[in-house]
């Protein structure tokens, strides 16, 4: 076949192109293009080349996300029939949701085996990891890496701005307020600091998949999933190989437990697993409570029958909850409210600031 028929070109105001990694997509394609240009080797690697080349986003552990709209003025110029593209399309559906497009290997694959193994219903997990909105999170992992509480800067919190917007929002939820403190013995104005620090008032819940987070660490339990991580991420976290290893055998741990306390409490509550966002550690919503946390401690706080973390009843009620679970109570001396406190966070700097911003309050 002629390398460039003119009725089946791209035309100009269409610049799609198919999303995966180069070496992975490049693979794919020309085996893809094979068939349509035969052995001219020359001109399949120019093609496949210009489209890698203009790509302007890289994520190779979400390949269903086939088409990105994106300045192709190259592939255009060098005239890529649009059948050639619509041959790697082809062979890129082929992927399974969560695959690593590089291999074809499913990161999930061991993960589902685990949680059916603990008694989630297969049915349920295998449609819960086909969901088109489920991937492997790897951005999120490499966040995770570099996340350091002592880079917060936790004085924005400490500004007179702030403190009168936090005595506004004592207003706004005095009810609550009152209730939890007179259920849990919990001062309204740690719960106010805390939800201050934690999620600005409740205006900054976070934005990634509680659901991919913790399911994309959770796959680091398996070491074949860990070693292709590894080689992803291993330049801009500036460890050492060991040092990772121990690292995501710890966290892969952790994060298996809060999948399935999550996956327990969304069915609990009858919600969707993968509608609900929250921070890159899988915290979630207005008291950033990590799932285990809202098994063990969360509350309904407006007797609606449901817990709600995005709901401030339930927010403020079950950071009472917590609190007092972990000792706190009237007339609290400074060392021990401070023990208390850094079980919610285990920072210094988390814990200063949230005293002061208390103290403040009441003054």
């Amino acid at each position: 076949m002629p390398c460039c028929h003119n009725q089946d070109m791209l035309p100009p105001q269409f610049y799609w192109v198919a999303l995966a990694p180069s070496g992975a997509m490049e693979a794919y394609a020309l085996q893809a293009i094979k068939p349509i240009y035969g052995s001219t080797t020359a001109l399949k690697f120019a093609i496949v080349s210009e489209i890698f080349k203009y790509l302007s986003i890289q994520n190779p552990f979400r390949p269903e996300r086939l088409f990105e709209k994106i300045s192709m003025k190259a592939i255009i110029a060098k005239q890529v029939p649009l059948s050639a593209v619509a041959m790697i399309i082809a062979v890129l559906l082929t992927f399974p949701v969560g695959a690593d497009a590089q291999t074809g290997r499913d990161f999930f694959g061991p993960l589902q085996q685990m949680l059916v193994k603990d008694g989630f219903e297969e049915t349920a997990v295998s449609s819960l990891f086909r969901n088109p909105n489920v991937y492997f999170d790897i951005t999120n992992i490499s966040r995770f890496f570099s996340h350091r509480e002592s880079r917060l800067n936790y004085d924005q919190f400490i500004t007179d701005s702030a403190i009168s917007k936090a005595r506004r929002y004592m207003e706004t939820y005095q009810a609550d307020l009152e209730g939890a403190e007179k259920t849990y013995a919990v001062e309204r104005e740690v719960i106010t600091a805390i939800i201050l620090v934690e999620t600005q008032l409740g205006t900054i819940v976070g934005n990634r998949s509680v659901f991919n987070s913790l399911s994309s660490l959770a796959s680091l339990l398996d070491p074949a999933v860990r070693e292709q991580v590894w080689r992803e991420i291993q330049n801009p976290i500036n460890l050492s190989k060991g040092d990772f290893d121990a690292w995501a055998a710890r966290k892969s741990k952790w994060a298996y437990a809060e999948l399935k306390s999550f996956l327990q409490y969304t069915q609990r509550e009858a919600i969707n697993p993968t509608d609900i966002n929250g921070s890159i550690a899988g915290a979630l919503g207005i008291a950033q409570f990590m799932p285990s946390s809202i098994i063990a401690y969360a509350k309904d706080g407006d007797s609606d029958g449901r817990v709600d973390l995005f709901n401030h009843a339930d927010a403020i009620a079950s950071i009472a909850s917590y609190l007092k679970h972990y000792g706190w109570k009237p007339g609290i001396d400074p060392k021990k409210a401070y023990d208390v406190v850094f079980h919610y966070n285990r920072s210094s700097y988390y814990v200063n600031t949230i005293l002061e911003i208390a103290e403040r309050l009441k003054n």
